[in-house]
């Protein structure tokens, strides 16, 4: 079949099943039922008694069903739902696990698109059929994700490369999916729980943002040359080398490199690399990238992940290959302060640090109390460093929870969005490192980093200098004012006037559920009484009605749900 011919190409391509009004229907119809579902069960049961008990017992349950509906739903429509059902995954500051751990698997559940439907696109992109622009080309896809799919080809000159192609009409799709999302966003910023621990509009913005962004494939190449630029003096790294000047926007070709997937244990074992070393090296990977580039891949998945062993005169044995470029990540230099101060925080075992470290990055929310997050860190610090991954699986969390319940109840954290895709690669590469060597140690693989970037630190001497300056005044100016002070607390103390104040935060909550307990109890008591006297009345042959219509009331006011303190 020749895809030549003009009006073939836009046949085939206008043929794509796509209803506008039915996805958007469907989407906005699960989304009504998930909020719909959340306000049954999570706002208004949760609050009554017996059947709020019920509705915390059946809460995990729910949630995964919910989210097993949703990851129907993705690979059903495609699009945007996928990319949201990812990228829901890795919100675990806002999303339950049940519900990340549903949707993690997305990634590999995407159906290709026929090829037919590629090769028109491919022959409206170059003006020529794939048989025409390249001397092979394999009809049967690599990998298909979200917004397109790879296939391998060779071009004339004997060069084997990847190719990306766009999936048909998905900018189409792309902007109905997001024109939904905006109307339920719009609902959904109102449900204060969920919107206190994110900035809704906005992570939808940065969503937008960096989907629209992926459906640049000439971008995408420009990130590829990026990454080839900062690690052209690693050896030990390898990024395939993007040929814009042979794509399009909606179509992207690359070299193509041979490689063993990540995950093949087998494979890499037989090759004889070390799994140990192999996840100390994408380790080691992602802290330059994130601490000193400033620039990381951001879907950092399996997939796209890929080991090849060196050449003969290589420096080094084996290579680490990166794939796909078309998710990065930019950190500017305020959050990179920020982080940095947390990872030696972490590395140094200070709490005090990691805070620093938190609020520089805006990780903390206004208000909250520093002095109960740094006890937080110190409690977690004691259970978590120091320790390998396997190690860290097998911590007791229930113990974790039990010291940290006061934090755990305020929850004053938040991801901002500048984080989102950091911590969504973060995760997943710390998934891949257990995989490889669940006895990897990050804490002391961290600590070369760590000494490196307190050195440079050090070199920075002006601005060191500079806040030790600010740090000495303040200090003599405290030490001069320091007996005026004193003497007048003494004075104070000496004519009684000396008042204490303390934080009763934590202590009239735990008053306030005493008190709804006693109030609870007493009303079950008049409850059971006026139940009894009923009966009584009933078998006395005389008007139990008042007292019956009396215990309801009673009832009613006892399960009532009340505003916590």
């Amino acid at each position: 079949m020749s895809w030549t011919d003009e009006e073939s190409k836009d046949h085939v391509i206008e043929t794509i099943p796509i209803s506008r009004r039915r996805r958007s229907l469907r989407i906005a119809w699960y989304f009504i039922r998930l909020v719909l579902h959340i306000a049954w069960w999570d706002l208004f049961l949760a609050r009554t008694r017996i059947a709020g008990w019920y509705a915390i017992q059946t809460r995990p349950r729910r949630y995964r069903r919910s989210a097993s509906h949703f990851r129907r739903l993705a690979i059903d429509l495609g699009g945007v739902m996928i990319k949201l059902g990812q990228f829901a995954s890795s919100r675990v500051d806002v999303l339950p696990i049940e519900v990340t751990s549903e949707l993690s698997g997305l990634q590999d559940e995407v159906p290709a698109v026929p090829y037919p439907y590629i090769a028109a696109v491919v022959a409206e992109e170059l003006g020529m059929a794939p048989a025409e622009a390249f001397a092979s080309f394999d009809p049967r896809p690599i990998a298909a994700a979200s917004l397109g799919q790879v296939h391998f080809a060779t071009l004339h000159d004997g060069r084997e490369v990847a190719v990306k192609v766009q999936r048909p009409r998905i900018e189409e799709i792309v902007e109905v999916d997001l024109g939904v999302l905006a109307w339920v966003v719009s609902w959904l910023k109102f449900y204060g729980p969920l919107n206190r621990r994110a900035n809704l509009p906005g992570l939808l913005a940065e969503f937008a943002r960096v989907t629209r962004s992926e459906l640049d494939y000439l971008a995408e190449a420009r990130n590829a040359e990026i990454f080839r630029e900062n690690f052209a003096g690693e050896p030990c790294v390898r990024i395939p080398r993007a040929y814009g000047d042979l794509s399009t926007r909606r179509l992207l070709i690359m070299e193509r490199i041979h490689g063993t997937k990540i995950t093949d244990y087998d494979q890499i074992e037989r090759l004889g690399i070390d799994r140990l070393a192999l996840a100390e090296r994408l380790y080691h990977l992602y802290l330059r990238q994130i601490f000193i580039d400033g620039f990381f891949h951001a879907d950092p998945h399996p997939g796209n992940l890929f080991v090849q062993p060196g050449a003969p005169g290589d420096r080094d044995p084996w290579k680490l290959i990166l794939i796909d470029f078309g998710m990065v990540g930019r950190i500017n230099q305020t959050l990179s302060g920020g982080l940095k101060d947390g990872l030696i925080g972490i590395a140094l075992n200070d709490p005090e640090r990691i805070v620093t470290g938190m609020e520089r990055a805006g990780m903390i929310l206004p208000g909250a109390d520093r002095r109960q997050i740094v006890k937080g860190i110190q409690v977690m610090m004691r259970f978590f460093y120091n320790r390998t991954l396997r190690e860290l699986s097998r911590v007791d969390m229930a113990a974790v929870a039990g010291e940290t319940r006061d934090l755990l109840y305020t929850l004053p954290f938040q991801l901002p969005q500048d984080l989102i895709f950091l911590g969504r690669a973060w995760g997943v590469v710390a998934g891949i490192c257990t995989g490889l060597a669940p006895d990897f140690n990050p804490f002391e693989s961290s600590q070369p980093f760590t000494q490196r970037l307190l050195r440079e630190q050090a070199r920075s001497a002006g601005p060191l200098l500079e806040q030790f300056g600010d740090r000495f005044r303040d200090f003599i100016r405290l030490l001069l004012e320091l007996p005026n002070q004193v003497s007048s607390f003494y004075s104070l103390a000496m004519s009684g006037d000396v008042q204490v104040r303390l934080d009763m935060t934590r202590l009239d909550r735990r008053i306030a559920r005493l008190e709804r307990a006693i109030s609870r109890l007493a009303g079950g008591i008049v409850i059971t009484g006026l139940f009894l006297g009923a009966i009584l009345l009933q078998i006395n042959d005389q008007n139990a009605a008042w007292v019956w219509a009396l215990s309801a009331v009673v009832a009613v006011w006892t399960l009532w749900p009340r505003k916590s303190a």
